[in-house]
């Protein structure tokens, strides 16, 4: 997935949320069509698709199939970890992915645990529907949102569940990090595939393990991109001393030369 796509679907899916938390499409209420929306906000529809998809992974509204879109919350609790991160830059993504090493491992566990098979299926169906996707070379976001949604449904943990919805909105801005790293969507599709697998053969250790790697990894790209990051800063910064200490080599014999005219 393009760092531009990313910025473009998660935009449009930052611009509905503001909306429907203004009152302009109340609960329960349809939203303007695909075409629309793309004509309202300027883009192309598919990523006003992947935009919905997205927030329908949410919970934040529900696509019905041949009826529309319709807003199911506006998300209006008065503190959620996502008001405390809004500020803070790359560090949030990092604090978000410290968060998800403590609670996601243990979600998959449980899951392989304490799932149905119906809900373990739908874990299944949500990681081949990214590997899909991403062999076609099509934005995931939907399926990627869901499968770890899905994991911490099916723990049946509800507090657990809550605190990962809490730090969902974050994981929309983790991608333009994640999305722009060498192979990062080929590994998150294996570990994908591999999580589920160990979930619906009900191995929790398996699950755990697998999904502490997956974690890892994707704070292992936040750590790269920093790095690239700092480099950059460090690269300008040189160029900025370079260009001063031009200007003050020059400074003295313009001023001789001032004195002799």
């Amino acid at each position: 997935m393009a760092p531009r796509t990313a910025q473009v679907y998660t935009a449009v899916a930052e611009a509905i949320k503001a909306r429907i938390a203004a009152g302009e499409w109340g609960v329960g209420q349809r939203l303007p069509s695909i075409n629309r929306l793309a004509q309202e906000f300027g883009v192309g529809t598919s990523s006003v698709r992947e935009a919905v998809k997205a927030l329908a992974s949410l919970g934040i509204i529900r696509i019905e199939h041949g009826r529309g879109m319709f807003v199911v919350s506006r998300q209006l609790t008065p503190v959620t970890p996502y008001e405390h991160f809004q500020d803070v830059g790359t560090g949030s993504i990092l604090a978000l992915c410290e968060a998800r090493r403590i609670l996601e491992p243990e979600l998959a566990a449980f899951a392989a645990e304490r799932g149905s098979d119906a809900e373990l299926q739908a874990i299944r169906e949500q990681a081949l529907a990214m590997e899909r996707l991403a062999a076609a070379g099509e934005d995931f976001v939907g399926p990627d949102l869901q499968f770890h949604r899905q994991i911490a449904l099916a723990a049946h943990n509800p507090v657990l569940a809550r605190m990962m919805d809490g730090v969902n909105d974050l994981l929309l801005e983790s991608r333009k990090i994640t999305s722009a790293q060498p192979d990062m969507t080929q590994r998150a599709v294996r570990y994908h595939l591999l999580i589920a697998d160990a979930i619906c053969e009900r191995n929790p250790l398996q699950a755990r393990l697998l999904m502490l790697a997956h974690v890892n990894d994707a704070i292992n790209s936040v750590l790269a991109w920093q790095a690239g990051m700092h480099q950059g800063a460090t690269a300008n910064q040189a160029s900025v001393s370079a260009i001063l200490l031009e200007q003050r080599s020059l400074a003295p014999s313009t001023y001789d030369s001032l004195r002799r005219d």
